[in-house]
């Protein structure tokens, strides 16, 4: 009867401390598939946004309206996400699975000129969103209304020149 006891004590107390291990995975997995889909969000904005008569003069200007609407069409495909809100360059994202909260995603541009007289523009882009738990004790503690948010944030840089 003592093994037993002592069995099911080992059990409740490695679950609460491998718990924990597995959430931070999610975390880090989560963090990954989001700053993967940042990056190619934003490499495909890049390559169809770039204003065409400003290249052959070797300047990087960005139609940044352009670069929004592309660059939320493929966040949305990547993340599954839905388009809520757009405020100038502020996108709000809400997930179609129920998989995520919701995303905030602020994008900042700049423009450069280079030793050469070229145009650079640098564009900065963040996205910020709630963390969703997926372990049943960390769930409950949230649900609970205690403190523990986590916030999932990602930020890419992306420098646009053109080079002859």
């Amino acid at each position: 009867m003592r093994n037993i006891a002592l069995g099911l004590l080992m059990v409740i107390l490695l679950s609460i401390f491998i718990e924990p291990l597995v959430e931070f995975l999610n975390v880090y997995r989560e963090r990954i598939v989001l700053g993967s889909a940042l990056t190619n969000a934003a490499r495909a904005a890049k390559n169809r946004s770039l204003v065409y008569e400003s290249q052959r003069q070797l300047d990087a200007k960005v139609d940044q309206d352009r670069f929004v609407d592309l660059f939320s069409e493929s966040f949305e495909d990547a993340m599954q996400l839905r388009l809520e809100k757009r405020d100038g360059h502020t996108l709000s994202f809400s997930s179609m699975d129920g998989k995520y909260n919701d995303f905030t995603v602020t994008l900042e541009f700049e423009e450069t000129t280079d030793y050469s007289k070229r145009t650079i523009s640098k564009v900065t882009v963040r996205a910020e969103s709630d963390y969703k738990f997926k372990t049943k004790y960390l769930k409950l503690t949230d649900d609970a209304g205690k403190d523990v948010a986590y916030k999932l944030i990602e930020e890419r840089k992306l420098l646009l020149s053109v080079k002859n």
